[in-house]
């Protein structure tokens, strides 16, 4: 059986005539949509399909409908739910009658932003920040002249940091939602 194109070249994702999915099908489409914007986010392509899986079906899936529709393994497929969860793209709810949860996706543009700022963006500018603490001691080891030049360039990425640490919070304000307070 042919593979979606969403398929090709990622470890996570099935390999030649594994996924049921096909090219120029609605599922196979927005699967394949969907793993290239999820590399944009550089979030791993079984978490695009995921989603997409998800945003293609009518009905709420569940997690053994997204592995067998994908053809990808359990641990894969709950963990990616587990992150889209996380950044609040798909929501989980039940069927009267079917103890398995099962997921629909978020549609509003917002909320998917918000997530994911919040959960890629803001991390790393927290770690950045402690980071970027320990490099002066680094420049020790440099000569005088290469520490001056080092040093242009290290004022250079703390601006940077400084300057994107306070525009988060106004994306997100922009997007209607404030920044998560972290205890």
């Amino acid at each position: 059986m042919t593979k979606s194109t969403a398929a090709s070249a990622d470890p996570e994702l099935p390999t030649e005539g594994a996924s049921p999915l096909l090219p120029g099908t609605w599922e196979g489409e927005i699967v394949d949509l969907y793993t290239h914007l999820a590399q944009a986010f550089s979030l791993p392509k079984s978490v695009g399909a995921i989603f997409g899986i998800i945003f293609a079906s009518p009905t709420p899936l569940s997690l053994d409908d997204v592995v067998e529709r994908l053809g990808i393994s359990k641990g894969s497929g709950s963990a990616g739910l587990k992150l889209l969860q996380r950044v609040g793209a798909i929501k989980s709810t039940f069927l009267p009658g079917d103890r398995r949860t099962r997921y629909t996706p978020e549609t509003s543009l917002r909320r998917l932003l918000i997530g994911l700022l919040q959960e890629t963006v803001a991390p790393h500018l927290r770690q950045s920040a402690q980071r970027l603490e320990t490099l002066p001691a680094l420049l020790e080891e440099h000569s005088a002249e290469e520490r001056k030049i080092l040093e242009s360039r290290l004022r250079a990425l703390s601006a940077w940091e400084s300057k994107t640490r306070r525009l988060l919070p106004f994306a997100l304000a922009f997007l209607g939602k404030p920044l998560k307070k972290q205890g």
